[in-house]
C-alpha cells in the first residue's frame, strides 16, 4: 500500500440498506457476492480511495432488542425501510 494517499477519501455505505435498495432496483436478491458491475463502476467513478461497508456483521438478539426499544432509531429505520 505504498501508493495510499496521505489523506484518503473513504466512502461509507450502510450495507443492509444499500443491498435492499439494489435488490429492489434489480428485481431480485442482491448480496455483496453479486452486486452488478455497473454499481461498482458507479462507486469507482466517485474517485474514492476506499469503501467502508457499515453494518457487515451478524446482529445479536440483544442488539436487535435494544434497537427495537429505541423509538428514535426505530423511526429512522422506518424512514429508510418503510415495510
Amino acid at each position: 500500500m505504498n501508493n495510499w494517499p496521505r489523506n484518503p477519501v473513504l466512502y461509507e455505505i450502510n450495507t443492509p440498506i444499500w443491498l435492499y435498495d439494489l435488490s429492489r432496483k434489480y428485481g431480485g436478491p442482491v448480496t455483496l457476492a453479486n452486486v452488478p458491475a455497473a454499481e461498482w463502476d458507479s462507486l469507482a467513478a466517485l474517485q474514492i480511495n476506499a469503501v467502508w461497508f457499515m453494518g457487515v456483521w451478524e446482529r445479536s438478539p440483544i442488539g436487535i432488542q435494544v434497537s427495537n426499544q429505541n423509538a428514535a432509531l426505530t423511526e429512522e429505520f422506518r424512514k429508510a425501510l418503510p415495510d
